[in-house]
């Protein structure tokens, strides 16, 4: 066991990495893989214990800091080594699974806050300074890749101006979207660690097809919702930031009711998962998956409707 434990985990650095630069290496197909960054050591952590998902992230860290810039090593740290070594430590305390997620969210968001204000004390500039230096650093790896990829130059000036735009939109929802972001990481390494774990171990919580979010955090997007619209920009960026954060949260429970409608019902698993995908990336099925999620609160999709006869 304890040499298979040894071999797992100089894969999962492997992978680790090559999960970690896809991006760079694959071009913008590579983004997607960069999300299954914290899968590797995560299961390692529920597998083997906290010490093996220590020495994934311990080890990929010094690798960055000869293979890529700074930023790079501060980035995988906040978005994804913190939250595949809390993420596992949590569920093997029997947390249940939202709550892990959501605990390992937040200890991420403090990982990047103290990273924030360490950049804040070496360069010596204000937090929104080195907000818009990392969003910008990023807006500029963003279109290299699409140079590199074989752009022409009238695709990638029209590129250039949506990059441009959305990097304008991070800086300005940077909090609500960071933490989204990571809960999504932390969520699709849940997903893995449920499909991977056979008899090793066990996640607690309920099913996802009954899972809810609690009824009070409704009052917290109406009031996200009047203070976008409210004339004085602080309030209003509060407003879009808390936005940022709560929408994606009903989408998840949109999906929930998803998977509880796809349950009852006796279709093959090919054509479940097309409906997942079409969930995702056909619009406007995300708008109207967050529309179900909020209005499940009041009238409760998942109740069982009586035939009539």
């Amino acid at each position: 066991m304890k040499g298979q434990a040894i071999l797992l985990t100089v894969a999962g650095i492997g992978v680790t990495l090559a999960l970690l630069l896809g991006a760079s290496w694959l071009g913008p197909a590579g983004a997607m893989f960069n999300l299954l960054t914290p899968v590797a050591a995560a299961y390692l952590g529920m597998r083997f214990g906290p010490a093996a998902a220590g020495v994934v992230v311990t080890v990929v860290c010094l690798l960055l800091l000869q293979l890529a810039p700074l930023s790079s090593l501060a980035a995988y740290l906040a978005l994804f080594g913190t939250g595949s070594l809390l993420l596992p430590v949590l569920l093997r305390r029997q947390f249940p699974w939202d709550r892990a997620v959501l605990y390992s969210a937040l200890g991420a968001t403090a990982a990047m806050l103290a990273l924030l204000t360490a950049a804040v004390v070496i360069d010596g500039a204000d937090v929104t300074a080195v907000i818009s230096k990392l969003v910008q650093s990023e807006v500029d790896q963003a279109l290299q890749i699409y140079r590199d990829s074989g752009f022409n130059e009238s695709q990638l000036k029209e590129m250039q101006g949506v990059v441009e735009q959305i990097g304008q939109f991070i800086q300005q929802t940077f909090y609500g979207l960071f933490l989204a972001g990571v809960l999504a990481i932390q969520l699709l390494s849940l997903l893995f660690l449920q499909w991977l774990k056979k008899e090793y171990y066990q996640i607690s919580g309920a099913p996802f097809a009954r899972w809810r979010l609690p009824a009070f955090l409704v009052w917290g997007l109406i009031a996200a919702g009047f203070a976008m619209l409210a004339p004085v920009v602080p309030l209003s960026l509060v407003g879009r930031n808390l936005l940022a954060m709560l929408l994606p949260l009903y989408f998840l429970q949109g999906l929930a009711v998803v998977s509880s409608f796809l349950q009852r019902k006796k279709y093959p698993p090919v054509i479940k998962g097309m409906i997942y995908l079409l969930v995702f990336v056909l619009n406007p099925l995300p708008l109207i998956i967050t529309g179900v999620g909020l209005f499940d609160l009041w009238i409760d999709f998942r109740r069982p409707r009586k035939k009539d006869i």
